[in-house]
């Protein structure tokens, strides 16, 4: 079957339609239909699960996972931005160009999840960087042009030191009896794999996508990029995209998992965890902005599932469970930024302050989030927290244990420290109520993200299960 293909070409379509003719009621179509058209997808990939389609694309259970999270945070995302582009860049050229950009972006990811080619996820992964950078430039000023040529510059930085671990591969896969850059080929021939290009290569894709996946040690970039990005956009670049690059390496992990470099792969994994949850710790101290703290509070939690993935399979059902909570969650806290922003007219700490007086119903959303992103019961991060810390007990790795909780609650204490500013804290003296915006619909979406977290933590189907217990049966 050739249905990712159409997909990409009505896809093209919507965003050319979108980019060109401004009409707003148009805008609204498409987004809609595009909407449906992904769920769509997730749907025929569920129904025809480890099958081939388009030559190039393989639906599995880990690709119908990420696009069915994408499906789900997509439609706040797109609904969403229509106060984002009512409140900063309200015309409709500007919301042509918007939707436009989410449109590509979110069909690269998508392309990402299902592709079976090594060389096809580099090549989405440098679309959604080009799209990234004009999300992050759309409302024109300077902050946001340097911040949009530096993730620019390091991103691309990133891609080409991945595509030279590519090179290493494709050396290898020339050798064999069959030229294919292909997951599935490079799978039944990982045995055969220098071990020496294995390492390389692996060492240069997780190098390269690091700033993709937003962990160390190309993590910079991204963190001044969401700091100055509209709020829509980190919505879904902070999970989804941070899913894309995550693929790109867990792909090659799965392979090297058959061969005797899967020990020093589980190594290299667990170094980027710890370095990079030691860098959050010490960074939260030094945030102003509410954006860059949810910006390090995404790779917090990377970081962690890294460190589970490095435990082997007793860790991974804890690694993707926390992955897709995480995507769930943080989209939401993304989205509530967006009012907090519009409420206090800045998205400076030292600007906000008596939210819980103020604006009483939104303040008690913004809790739920942070209890969520924090793992605090009853958020269903705590259940994926809690099994990541049972694999380390199992494993016996109890300095390692000790030293992650320690973090982790430094981690947790500035985030609640910066919080408790925005909740209770004295309102700035330039505040004025009059210029607060409130919307009483705004705040639905969060909590239906946060509510399905809860559900799919305490109350998950059982096809959900399933699809994750799927991800298991790389070992």
């Amino acid at each position: 079957m050739m249905i990712i293909l159409y997909f990409l070409i009505v896809s093209a379509v919507f965003a050319s339609l979108s980019f060109f003719i401004k009409n707003k009621i148009l805008h609204i179509i498409i987004a809609v239909f595009y909407s449906f058209m992904q769920i769509g997808l997730t749907i025929y990939a569920y129904l025809n699960i480890n099958n081939f389609d388009s030559v190039y694309f393989k639906f599995d259970s880990l690709s119908i996972l990420l696009n069915g999270l994408l499906n789900i945070i997509l439609i706040p995302v797109l609904f969403h931005s229509k106060y984002y582009i009512e409140r900063h860049v309200a015309t409709i050229k500007n919301r042509g160009r918007f939707i436009t950009m989410i449109i590509i972006l979110s069909s690269a990811l998508s392309s990402i999840y299902f592709t079976d080619n090594v060389v096809l996820v580099w090549v989405c992964l440098e679309i959604t960087t080009i799209c990234v950078t004009f999300l992050i430039y759309h409302e024109r000023y300077i902050a946001a042009l340097e911040a949009a040529w530096k993730y620019l510059f390091i991103s691309s930085f990133g891609i080409t030191i991945a595509f030279l671990g590519i090179l290493f591969l494709s050396v290898q896969g020339n050798n064999a009896n069959e030229v294919s850059l292909s997951f599935t080929h490079l799978n039944s021939i990982a045995h055969n794999i220098d071990p020496l290009f294995l390492k390389i290569a692996f060492l240069l894709l997780i190098t390269g996508y690091s700033i993709k996946i937003n962990v160390f040690p190309l993590y910079a970039a991204t963190i001044d990029a969401k700091t100055t990005a509209p709020f829509a956009v980190n919505a879904i670049t902070s999970t989804a995209l941070i899913n894309g690059g995550f693929i790109a390496v867990f792909r090659i992990y799965a392979i090297i998992s058959k061969t005797d470099s899967f020990k020093w792969v589980q190594n290299i994994l667990f170094i980027v965890g710890i370095i990079s949850l030691f860098i959050v710790s010490i960074q939260l101290f030094k945030v102003r902005r509410f954006k860059r703290m949810f910006a390090f509070s995404s790779m917090e939690h990377l970081a962690l599932i890294f460190i589970a993935i490095s435990l082997g399979k007793i860790g991974l059902y804890a690694a993707m469970l926390h992955l897709v909570f995480h995507t769930l969650s943080k989209t939401g806290v993304f989205l509530h930024f967006g009012q907090i922003r519009a409420f206090f007219q800045s998205a400076w700490i030292k600007d906000t302050g008596d939210y819980f007086k103020k604006n009483g119903f939104s303040a008690l959303v913004y809790i739920f989030s942070i209890l969520t992103i924090t793992a605090i019961p009853p958020s269903g991060m705590f259940v994926s927290e809690f099994l990541i810390f049972k694999a380390l007990f199992e494993t016996k790795q109890y300095i390692t244990a000790v030293l992650i909780i320690i973090l982790l609650t430094i981690i947790v204490y500035l985030i609640f420290k910066h919080s408790m500013q925005l909740l209770f804290g004295k309102l700035p003296e330039n505040f004025k109520q009059e210029n607060a915006i409130v919307s009483k619909f705004e705040p639905v979406s969060q909590i239906f993200l946060f509510s399905l977290v809860i559900y799919l933590a305490y109350f998950p189907p059982e096809f959900f299960t399933e699809l994750i217990k799927s991800v298991l049966q790389i070992f």
